[in-house]
Formats: structure tokens, sequence, C-alpha cells
């Protein structure tokens, strides 16, 4: 990648993230502080970019973007192959929220959110003291009959998600949250139950990822 490619690919991954916190400010999918940051892996380039957005107190809406050396973030959770992921993106939501404040593991039983995805859970980064990065590997290590998981909430605090694109991983911070909001509805109702034999299945076949949902057992 030339250096005025490398200029127009930031120029439109910073697009790409301020159409990501568009859509989901609009879609109230973001809490009201609006805390919502963009870190995305240049292919084939030892660059990261980062995005970050303003505050809602701030006078200057100015989105702040920055380009450094990849291999100056060691703990960057891009870093861990098994994830298959470029972008990272921290956010604040509301019902994920709830979940981090309960320091709980959120379960997903909407399948708007799980299609998406092979992992069935979300878990909680209880220990603050220890990067994302070595809690997602050993749990990897530890768990291989589970999917990876796309995000881990912070426990008392927001949630880190990651993934391939930045549109496609703010996708899924929507569902994902959209999820936890309609769990937490179905709470007062009796809560919200697991999938019907054969739903899973149905799900996953539908966005191509039956077969790879196979290879767990978790």
């Amino acid at each position: 990648m030339s250096q005025i490619d490398l200029v127009r690919y930031v120029d439109e991954a910073k697009n790409d993230a301020a159409h990501a916190f568009s859509f989901l400010k609009e879609s109230g999918t973001l809490s009201a502080s609006l805390i919502f940051n963009v870190a995305h892996r240049v292919p084939d380039h030892n660059k990261l970019l980062s995005v970050r957005f303003p505050p809602p107190w701030a006078k200057t809406k100015e989105i702040t973007v920055s380009v450094s050396d990849f291999a100056d973030h060691g703990d960057s959770v891009l870093n861990e192959e098994r994830l298959h992921a470029d972008t990272f993106i921290h956010a604040h939501t509301p019902h994920l929220a709830a979940w981090s404040l309960a320091q709980k593991p959120f379960p997903i039983l909407y399948v708007a959110a799980q299609r998406h995805l092979l992992a069935r859970e979300i878990p909680n980064h209880l220990e603050r003291t220890r990067g994302v990065l070595e809690i997602v590997r050993e749990r990897l290590d530890r768990h291989p009959e589970l999917a990876p998981p796309p995000a881990m909430l912070e426990s008392n605090g927001g949630a880190n998600f990651w993934g391939k694109g930045i549109l496609k991983t703010a996708e899924l911070v929507l569902l994902i949250e959209e999820a936890a909001r309609f769990q937490a509805i179905a709470e007062q109702i009796g809560g919200a139950k697991v999938y019907t034999p054969g739903a899973l299945e149905l799900q996953w076949a539908r966005t191509g990822l039956l077969e790879k949902a196979k290879a767990y057992t978790g």
C-alpha cells in the first residue's frame, strides 16, 4: 500500500467510524455519555488507526484521528490471531452496562444477534488489573470447545468489542445491545428462555455459520 493509498484508506475508515457512531447514537445503542472509540488495523501495513469521538458536553464536535505503528500496541487484543479481528471498539451501552455492573457474563438469547455469532455468551472482565488480551488468550486456551467471544464486558463499566471491519463490528455492538435490552424486558414476564430444539441450527444456516458452529461443543 503506497502512502497515497494509505491516506485514502485512513479517510475512508474515518468516514466508516463516523457513520457507525451516527447509527449507534440515533438507534439509542450508546449511553448518554456517547463513549465510543475505534481502533482499526490497516491491512498489509504496520499501522493502527485510532478514532475518538467527543463527549456530548464538549464544545467542539471534532473527531480525533491518529495513526501509529501497530507494533507499538503489543497489548491490543487485535494481536490475538484466533479472533480474526482487525477492529476494536470500546463503547458504553445501557443494557450491557447493567450486566457489567452485575458482574455476570451476558448469555445471547436473541436470534437477531445469535445468527451472526458462534459464541453463546459475552464474558465479563472481572480482573481489571489484567489486560483484555491476557484474559482473552487465557479463555481461548482453557476453553477450546467454546467459540471465541466477539466482545468482553468491563466489570462495572462498558464493553469492548472486536471483529472484521469497522461497520460490521459496530453492527454487532447494536445487535448485542439490542439483545440485552430485550432480555431485560423479558425479565418482567418470566425471563428469556434458551432456544428451542433446532432453532440455533436454523439461524446459523441463514448466515452460513452452521458448519463452523459444529466445531464447537459448548
